[in-house]
């Protein structure tokens, strides 16, 4: 059985909010474990969220968002050495917490566009970035997983195909990739030969469906899905992860314009039953 997860922020309105405040939920409801966001940065209070987790027996799973002011792209090297630095505090906070990954997006900032039409430049100095951070990764026992996200939120890479060359880039085995239906259901001609594609390189795995509602609200196969993963013998996490209130900061950041639950308890127990019968 694969441990399932939720991401923590489907019930949050801000990205500055207590994300400890819904771990009894996440648990309660039956959840294995939860996913956490970096994205306020790594200066977070360890020590309280650590002891939630071993309170409710929680595993847990780190994320983060790269803020521009850090970018790794950049062809500024003072940029680039803060997002290093940057990088490597969260990875070294996903160590301390617990989480055996540190996922989302550490490669680029999201919703960045350069001007620039050669973009292999920029492709280029994240992967040499990551690659030094990975040296810090594998040290404390972590695997950075690079989300692989649709083409309106980032242009370094939007295919397993294009992640897998991104890996050859940054040449180091403590970097896989981050793979979610949401996207994969936008960019990949079939999501189940892209999971074997991908193969033993996947670190992290994000459930969410066509329409970013919770698994089973929308038209992605998901018993493909499962096949696929059964074929990798992909034994990691399956993390819940949607941001369906529009009138909070959380939903508005990615776009959410319309309700995507209508009772959000419910809608988890619903979507982690789901999940346990077809995909876990």
């Amino acid at each position: 059985m694969r441990k399932l997860g939720i991401e923590i922020f489907y019930w949050l309105a801000n990205w500055s909010d207590d994300q400890i405040s819904c771990f009894k939920k996440a648990r309660e409801i039956g959840f294995d474990a939860v996913e956490i966001s970096l994205i306020a940065g790594p200066d977070i209070d360890i020590s309280a969220i650590r002891s939630k987790l071993d309170q409710l027996h929680l595993d847990v799973f780190c994320s983060m968002g790269l803020p521009l002011d850090k970018d790794i792209t950049s062809p500024d090297a003072t940029v680039r050495r803060a997002g290093i630095d940057y990088l490597k505090r969260c990875t070294e906070t996903a160590a301390r917490i617990g989480s055996p990954i540190l996922g989302g997006l550490p490669y680029v900032p999201w919703l960045h566009f350069p001007d620039n039409h050669d973009l292999r430049p920029y492709a280029e100095r994240s992967a040499a970035a990551i690659h030094e951070v990975a040296r810090t990764a594998s040290d404390l026992g972590i695997t950075i997983c690079t989300e692989i996200i649709n083409r309106y939120g980032t242009y370094i890479f939007n295919t397993v195909a294009e992640g897998l060359n991104y890996l050859k880039m940054v040449d180091h085995p403590s970097v896989k990739l981050q793979l979610d239906t949401y996207h994969m259901n936008m960019e990949e001609d079939s999501i189940s030969l892209a999971i074997q594609q991908a193969g033993a390189k996947i670190g992290h795995f994000h459930c969410s469906d066509s329409n970013r509602k919770v698994p089973g609200r929308g038209h992605i196969d998901w018993q493909t899905v499962n096949r696929a993963l059964d074929d990798i013998d992909y034994q990691g996490g399956l993390v819940i992860e949607t941001f369906p209130n529009p009138n909070a900061e959380t939903g508005r950041t990615v776009h959410t314009w319309r309700p995507l639950v209508n009772d959000f308890d419910a809608e988890a127990r619903q979507a982690l039953a789901f999940l346990r019968e077809y995909v876990a």
